[in-house]
């Protein structure tokens, strides 16, 4: 259910890079509060490493570790499919993750394993150092919960 990061997150060496794309390569760690309708609020923190594989996919390993769970692993690859368009795939989403840039805002779509779909805002500070992510999560369209998350580089 979250997505951290990333959450984005991209990468093709012909195509200028941008804020949201120099974000993610290295260490990155975020931490924030999910709120789920009817059932409360617990917070949760993601560590990710991004890196360019040798196609220019930016790969994102993350580990999200939210109160009450067990610690999970999973993997965004992005790549630009278009001067301000993404496309990829997520390990724990079900079928691709699309999305766009605007100026220093990132929004993802995608469907996460368990269903339901995932709407993701990423907004990029100026100081290249830190990102709000805002994610909304829905099932049948109605939202069933929100993340709130403050992204920061590492290195």
């Amino acid at each position: 259910m979250i997505a951290s990061a990333l959450l984005g997150l991209l990468l093709l060496v012909q195509i200028p890079a941008t804020a949201a794309e120099r974000f993610f390569v290295g260490r990155t760690a975020g931490s924030g509060t999910i709120r789920i309708a009817l059932a409360g609020q617990h917070g949760f923190r993601a560590r990710s490493v991004g890196r360019l594989d040798r196609s220019g996919a930016l790969v994102l390993d993350q580990v999200v570790e939210e109160e009450g769970k067990a610690a999970r692993r999973r993997t965004w690859r992005l790549v630009r499919s278009g001067a301000n368009r993404i496309s990829g795939t997520l390990s724990d989403a079900r079928g691709p993750v699309s999305g766009e840039i605007a100026g220093r805002v990132l929004s993802l779509r995608y469907t996460p394993a368990e269903g339901g779909s995932v709407d993701q805002r990423i907004t990029f500070h100026p100081n290249g150092r830190t990102a709000e992510n805002r994610m909304t999560i829905r099932r049948f369209g109605v939202p069933v919960a929100t993340v709130e998350e403050t992204i920061r580089r590492i290195d």
